[in-house]
């Protein structure tokens, strides 16, 4: 049974080395960044993070980070590990909590996926979202993404 808890500092360091390849490449396509500075970067410039929990492992970290433009919007993320695809109906159940969760402070939630991350984006259309844009040449390594949004009672 997943759990979901308040990230703590030592959680970015104990599960970069788990995480699922299309995340690693997500994230060196989109800024280049190693996968424990960019786990650091989404905890420490996160409003919310949180860690996700089954059987005493780390399966995964997510966030929401307010826009300095509009408070009304946050910018979500998740970066998880193969461990999720364990747990993958209670992880779904969970995520439909949670996201109505984040919708509570941030009416509007976004960001933007790479285009290979078949697994997120399957996930993302569950919970639906839109997908509003196409980027073809986007980030670090220039690569397709795909602009993301869910409006909360729209």
């Amino acid at each position: 049974m997943i759990e979901v808890m308040p990230s703590r500092y030592a959680d970015p360091v104990k599960l970069w080395k788990h995480l699922r390849k299309a995340d690693v490449d997500e994230i060196t396509a989109a800024s280049g960044m190693h996968p424990l500075d960019a786990l650091m970067m989404g905890y420490e410039e996160s409003d919310e993070c949180y860690t996700i929990w089954a059987d005493g492992e780390r399966l995964g970290m997510f966030g929401v980070a307010q826009e300095t433009i509009n408070p009304s919007i946050g910018r979500v993320w998740l970066l998880g590990t193969d461990g999720i695809l364990k747990h993958k109906f209670d992880f779904l159940r969970k995520s439909l909590l949670w996201r109505e969760e984040l919708h509570h402070r941030f009416p509007v939630l976004y960001n933007n996926i790479d285009a290979r991350n078949e697994v997120h984006i399957k996930w993302l259309q569950w919970l639906d979202f839109s997908f509003i844009s196409t980027m073809e040449n986007y980030g670090y390594e220039g690569r397709p993404f795909y602009q993301f949004v869910r409006l909360h009672n729209v």
